[in-house]
């Protein structure tokens, strides 16, 4: 039997200039050649901030306008930057991550309990597969957005190394795949979370926002 969770409203997260639109946003939207280069933290949290601020009023002082333009989407990623900030080796903990939405939250008023799982490099330290579902399942059935970072993509296509993602929606599919549906550099993807559990050299982690009024 398959089951299917995902966002109430993934629409919320579409983004548009003129005609032209974007399933999420590209960290190549940032002026500076640093922030292109290491801006997926912020961009990841720009829209779990942006989806949370349109979906939950006491989250709406996070993105005020809730304007879907390019132009005013990017201002928030400038913001989230301020706060979200990478280092000489990116954001690459998901406890770095929370440090800096949970700051951005502050500077907002808003008290964001966010809840992380950690996927360490070494394989006996790690969650099971099952424990991340369960995380991602809990996650999206309060219609709350996931960052997902991958250190190493293992045998999955199409995911950068050393990358933050939002995924957006989980097929549980019973030959065992764990197919998420996540924005990325603009663009909707999906990736089979379970291949990259069991193949990724350097592991990664899950953040999350819990309950909020």
């Amino acid at each position: 039997m398959e089951h299917i969770y995902g966002l109430s409203r993934p629409e919320l997260l579409t983004i548009t200039e003129g005609g032209r639109t974007w399933r999420g946003a590209d960290q190549l939207w940032y002026a500076d050649e640093w922030q292109q280069k290491a801006g997926c933290g912020p961009t990841t949290a720009a829209l779990m901030a942006s989806y949370l601020a349109q979906t939950r009023p006491s989250c709406a002082p996070l993105y005020p306008s809730g304007s879907w333009e390019k132009a005013d989407f990017t201002a928030l990623m400038e913001e989230l930057w301020q706060h979200v900030t990478p280092g000489k080796h990116g954001v690459n903990a998901p406890r770095l991550f929370s440090k800096g939405l949970r700051s951005f939250g502050a500077s907002k008023e808003v008290e964001l309990p966010l809840r992380e799982l950690d996927i360490p490099r070494f394989k006996l330290a790690r969650p099971t597969v099952d424990q991340c579902a369960a995380f991602l399942r809990s996650a999206l059935s309060a219609d709350a957005p996931v960052a997902w970072l991958n250190l190493h993509h293992g045998e999955v296509e199409h995911l950068d190394d050393w990358h933050w993602v939002t995924i957006i929606a989980l097929e549980e599919r019973s030959d065992g795949t764990l197919l998420c549906t996540y924005l990325d550099s603009g663009r909707e993807r999906t990736a089979d979370f379970r291949l990259w559990f069991q193949t990724t050299k350097l592991g990664g982690g899950l953040v999350s926002v819990g309950e909020t009024p």
